[in-house]
């Protein structure tokens, strides 16, 4: 299967620039983006692929390289002239995974629900215009939908990404909608945009939003906000299988409420 997950939006907004930020390191921020730069299959990248991606000069890219191999984040592959990550980046997603509380009390009922009705649940966060999956719990037969912990997709066009957008509030919600009709461009997000709108819509009326066909032709999903009792806090919550083995009926009628009823009750749990 192709990468879902690479597209205009998860291209997200190239380099930071902290602007008038006196606090924000630049070098820092590009470091981080080199090592986003390394997606899910993609393999090895070489200092002029890894510039193409992150708009960040050649000479530039090739000291930040240099430094972050000498850190051990990266391995040279001199053979290649190319760079790839070592196990030592997850030590940092590692520690952010093991301190999420909500992770540890949604694991189990998430489980319960991917086996009983043969779906994959995921909860996921917000990664600049995409979603990221802090984990995902699916039926070990469930092999057509390739998520795991750590996979990116797209906001506005998946259930789990509408469902955030519908938590978040309206101001926030207007500087993405925002940003994506700069990364869209204004012809595609006006096509676009009335579906998210219709997302939200049914979220505020039932709880949850229904999604097929969008970001993985042949999938269905439903998703529902997941959201701090402060308000601080986002997140969101999807079920989902390819249309061979769920019913749209079932989503909406059955695994939806289920789902909200779930997230409910994770809230407290949420920091």
């Amino acid at each position: 299967m192709t990468d879902p997950e690479r597209n205009v939006l998860d291209e997200d907004i190239g380099a930071i620039d902290g602007g008038s930020d006196r606090r924000f390191i630049t070098a820092l921020a590009r470091g981080f983006d080199i090592l986003r730069a390394f997606k899910p299959g993609a393999g090895a990248l070489g200092n002029q692929e890894l510039s193409r991606a992150t708009g960040i000069p050649k000479a530039t890219v090739t000291r930040l390289t240099h430094t972050l191999a000498e850190l051990g984040y990266l391995r040279h592959l001199k053979a290649e002239g190319k760079y790839e990550p070592t196990e030592a980046i997850l030590a940092l997603g590692f520690s952010v995974l093991s301190n999420l509380v909500v992770r540890q009390v949604a694991y189990d009922p998430m489980m319960e629900m991917a086996q009983q009705h043969d779906v994959s649940v995921g909860l996921a966060a917000r990664d600049r215009l995409s979603m990221i999956f802090v984990d995902v719990c699916k039926n070990r037969m469930l092999s057509t939908l390739h998520l795991e912990v750590g996979s990116r997709v797209p906001m506005p066009t998946t259930a789990v990404g509408r469902a955030f957008l519908a938590g978040v509030p309206a101001d926030e919600r207007a500087f993405f909608f925002q940003r994506f009709e700069e990364r869209l461009g204004a012809e595609d997000w006006a096509a676009l945009h009335p579906r998210v709108e219709d997302a939200i819509a049914q979220i505020e009326a039932r709880g949850f939003c229904y999604v097929e066909d969008e970001w993985h032709r042949g999938m269905r999903a439903v998703a529902t906000p997941l959201v701090a009792r402060d308000r601080n806090t986002v997140m969101s919550m999807m079920c989902g299988a390819p249309a061979f083995r769920v019913t749209r009926e079932k989503l909406e009628k059955d695994l939806g409420p289920r789902l909200v009823h779930l997230c409910e009750g994770l809230a407290p749990s949420l920091r």
